[in-house]
């Protein structure tokens, strides 16, 4: 790869630079040509609830047959997280943060009043987990040899987890050759 295009600004690569290119599956895919990524998503939905803990509650509680599927206590505040959750994406928010309350009262004992409340909702937060998604998964390495790839949507052997995009980041970086410098790109300093 000889340079990056930022469109009003041109960074010209020297033959010591290399780039890691750490972007969502479909901007790599629009920036890299020919490149196989995975083009299906899943939704994942949060709830964030300013309202503390009981006492002696755990900081993560899996969930069975909810909604809800784990909830976290942080000081201050309780947080969900659902998975797979493309059924969620078009619930006013409103509603889905009473239900959710609902469920997390009743998991912590806590009053049913709905406490100060954030929904996030994340229409592709995660590749879809299906056989010909996962195929479409590429390797850090490029046909380029100073350009590799980061992303939990790249062959980690995890599915897309923090776990994951650290892992495809640790083989990123393994595959760039000792001696490489390293530069942010400048537009990240704007």
């Amino acid at each position: 790869m000889a340079g990056l295009d930022f469109g009003a600004r041109k960074l010209a690569l020297s033959a010591a630079d290399a780039v890691v290119l750490a972007v969502p599956a479909p901007v790599a895919a629009s920036l890299v040509p020919q490149l196989t990524a995975p083009s299906e998503f899943r939704a994942i939905v949060n709830a964030h609830f300013r309202i503390a803990a009981p006492p002696g509650f755990p900081a993560i509680l899996a969930v069975v047959n909810g909604t809800v599927e784990w909830l976290f206590a942080f000081e201050g505040r309780l947080s969900v997280t659902i998975s797979g959750a493309d059924r969620l994406i078009d619930t006013d928010r409103e509603v889905l943060a009473h239900d959710l309350w609902g469920e997390v009262a009743r998991l912590t004992r806590l009053p049913a009043t709905l406490p100060a409340w954030q929904i996030v909702k994340e229409r592709r937060a995660t590749f879809a987990a299906l056989p010909a998604e996962e195929a479409k998964r590429p390797p850090a390495e490029t046909s380029w040899p100073n350009l590799v790839l980061a992303g939990d949507w790249t062959q980690t052997g995890l599915p897309a987890t923090i776990e994951g995009a650290i892992r495809s980041g640790n083989r990123a970086a393994e595959q760039l050759p000792i001696g490489r410098s390293m530069r942010l790109c400048p537009s990240c300093h704007e």
